[in-house]
């Protein structure tokens, strides 16, 4: 809700803007579920993980390299103002994300992965089965394709299994 209304409150207060709604977003840096099911799959021989709902998980640095593009059309005097959805593609569930991440990393050990539905794995906030999102406006508008998650699960994991 407070995300909406501060689409709502930037959408009416007029003049040039993107507001770019993205998802399951991770990279190297910070906390996503790509380091969460490193650090505990590095631990534990299984793990449970939400198979129920459905994402496309999203690098850091494609976002970044989005809205670049997006500001050099605004610096070109061709931006459009609007709302737009970008997401790393092809859908999938956590658990097909756990999967993958762990047959991309080199942790000596994989975990296997049980899966399970949301009602098995409560939390506090609730998350929606469904966060596809459709990135067809920013294609159209501003020649923009989803990028390949995995492509960019790879470029995360070699930063974090490259040493310092």
């Amino acid at each position: 809700a407070t995300k909406l209304d501060g689409e709502r409150q930037i959408t009416a207060a007029g003049g040039p803007h993107v507001i770019l709604r993205t998802a399951w977003v991770y990279s190297a840096h910070g906390k996503n579920f790509v380091k969460t099911m490193l650090r505990v799959g590095a631990d534990r021989d299984s793990l449970s993980v939400v198979d129920d709902q459905r994402g496309g998980p999203t690098a850091a640095h494609e976002i970044a390299r989005a809205l670049l593009a997006i500001a050099a059309r605004f610096h070109e005097g061709r931006g459009q103002s609007g709302i737009f959805h970008f997401t790393g593609s092809p859908a999938c569930s956590w658990a097909d994300f756990a999967e993958a991440i762990f047959a991309t990393s080199s942790l000596p050990r994989k975990p296997s992965i049980t899966r399970i539905p949301t009602s098995a794995y409560p939390t506090p906030a609730r998350r929606p089965a469904n966060s596809v999102l459709d990135c067809t406006r920013i294609r159209d508008v501003y020649s923009i394709g989803q990028p390949d998650w995995r492509t960019g699960l790879g470029k995360v994991i070699s930063e974090l299994e490259t040493p310092a």
